[in-house]
């Protein structure tokens, strides 16, 4: 234990690398308990969303389809880059955190065969920081049993107690009702993909226009909709091995437009989370929406409608919160494991047990080394 029980407000800095490569989301954050009650509260300071240059876009879309040789040195090589791009924030605006939690970059998620890989090597990491790093949050849950996601159930269920609903669209869309949470459907990683392949100087759907423009596919829907997974009860997560033999092959294949298959997908995702909040026995409620598809306005419309049949509304947040809220809560779990708290939920992930999940990396004794220029 790093904290000491006793040893709050804690200040920490959140990092965030979503599937959906939109950048590494970066939140500077205080967190505070109220001991008679054991209630946490929150602030967030500031956030930024840092954009992957080009090369590491590039590099982190194609690295499952490369060597181990490359895997091991693109590992040490964002270590670095994770390094130099927390300490560059961290002298920005003058901070001095007591920590900083780093999720990492999944490449890899296999946890019916027991592994999973985030990238970023944390010892190269903590070398450019000033206090303890927080890493590798997924793997001790893993080889407990779990799924080793989803994680943030623990977070929201913390800091936002008075909201019972949670629904983050990443490069998957994860939905938390109380102890139930899972990945649901892919998101963004679809629809960024079919995005590009109407422009390719496009990053994303931007407010969904190009989805919006196209029309519903019955037989895609269908298609899409028959997928095993989804008939299958959690704990359960999506890894881009699922999507790759599963989902692309049916979008690739079709003769459609991209914006009618960004259209019908945007219904599929709509039909996914209304049934998954069905199933749950959901209804006369509320749901906190977050990540980047919230941005999207036609996918919102189309859950607006799907889930408002259910008397399911959306949960009001401030923007901030809406983009940051993964960084944020990341941030959280690296709180919790420095004080040997547990943040994962067994009930959750499938695991044997809860558990203090995430390695632990410990400031160099002499002064950081500088960032690399740019």
């Amino acid at each position: 234990m790093i904290i000491k029980n006793n040893a709050l407000p804690s200040r920490g800095i959140g990092g965030m690398s979503g599937t959906s490569l939109d950048g590494l989301d970066v939140a500077d954050c205080s967190f505070r308990r109220d001991e008679a009650s054991g209630r946490w509260t929150f602030e967030i300071h500031r956030a930024e969303t840092l954009p992957y240059p080009a090369e590491w876009e590039a590099l982190l879309a194609g690295l499952h389809t490369r060597s181990a040789a490359a895997y091991a040195r693109t590992h040490v090589a964002y270590g670095r880059f994770l390094g130099e791009r927390l300490a560059g924030f961290l002298a920005e605006h003058d901070l001095r955190p007591d920590f900083v939690a780093s999720h990492g970059h999944t490449i890899f998620h296999r946890p019916e065969d027991h592994w999973t890989a985030q990238l970023g090597d944390g010892e190269t990491t903590a070398a450019f920081l000033p206090c303890p790093l927080v890493t590798n949050f997924r793997n001790k849950d893993v080889a407990l049993g779990g799924q080793g996601a989803p994680l943030v159930p623990v977070g929201e269920r913390e800091l936002f107690p008075d909201c019972g609903l949670f629904l983050n669209l990443g490069g998957f869309a994860n939905l938390t009702a109380g102890e139930i949470a899972y990945d649901v459907v892919p998101c963004n990683f679809v629809l960024n993909r079919l995005a590009r392949r109407s422009d390719p100087k496009l990053g994303y759907d931007c407010d969904g226009a190009l989805a919006r423009r196209g029309g519903f596919n019955a037989g895609l829907f269908e298609q899409l909709e028959s997928l095993d997974y989804y008939h299958r009860p959690p704990p359960k997560s999506l890894g881009r091995e699922w999507l790759e033999a599963n989902v692309y092959p049916i979008i690739d294949d079709i003769a459609l437009t991209p914006e009618d298959v960004l259209h019908t997908f945007c219904r599929h995702i709509a039909s996914r989370v209304a049934g998954a909040a069905r199933r749950a026995r959901l209804g006369d409620s509320t749901v906190m929406v977050t990540g980047g598809g919230a941005g999207n306005t036609f996918l919102c419309e189309c859950l607006r409608d799907a889930l408002g049949e259910l008397k399911i509304g959306f949960h009001e947040v401030d923007s901030q919160t809406i983009a940051f809220k993964e960084a944020l809560i990341f941030a959280f779990l690296g709180l919790l494991a420095l004080r040997g708290e547990p943040n994962t939920s067994a009930r959750v992930t499938g695991a044997r047990t809860d558990a203090v999940c995430g390695s632990i990396h410990l400031p160099p004794a002499g002064k950081p080394p500088d960032p690399s220029p740019g």
